[in-house]
């Protein structure tokens, strides 16, 4: 089952995001982004994001907890079935999400864990 994938957020992460994605992997139909303006009102924003989460299931993926994009998912996932959210939007999620099939639920999981295992303190290499 191919599931589609909505990355919001503030600015132009999500965009940005998206692009790194499809670098990696080439186009990828199955994503889509809605990025939260500066001046935008949160009404506004919600109207959007529902217009892009229509659909039997749908994994939205957003920048940041408690903030405007994360509330907005939530409030329309409260409304629907199949709708599932997972914060801390970064690259590795996405890619492990777009490279995967299965239902809302197990790439939900997959996003988390991915997003998560990605997230690494380097160590500074030396000569």
């Amino acid at each position: 089952m191919t599931i589609p994938v909505v990355l919001a957020g503030h600015g132009a992460l999500p965009s940005g995001v998206a692009g790194a994605a499809e670098l990696v992997l080439g186009p990828q139909p199955r994503l889509a982004v809605c990025e939260l303006g500066p001046a935008e009102d949160p009404d506004s924003y919600g109207e959007r994001l529902a217009a892009l989460t229509r659909g039997a299931a749908v994994l939205v993926l957003v920048d940041l907890p408690g903030g405007t994009p994360a509330n907005r998912a939530k409030l329309l996932a409260a409304r629907r079935e199949g709708m599932r959210i997972v914060t801390g939007l970064n690259l590795p999620m996405v890619l492990e999400v777009l490279v995967r099939n299965g239902d809302v639920d197990e790439l939900a999981e997959r996003a988390l864990s991915a997003g998560r295992d990605g997230v690494l303190a380097e160590p500074v290499l030396t000569r």
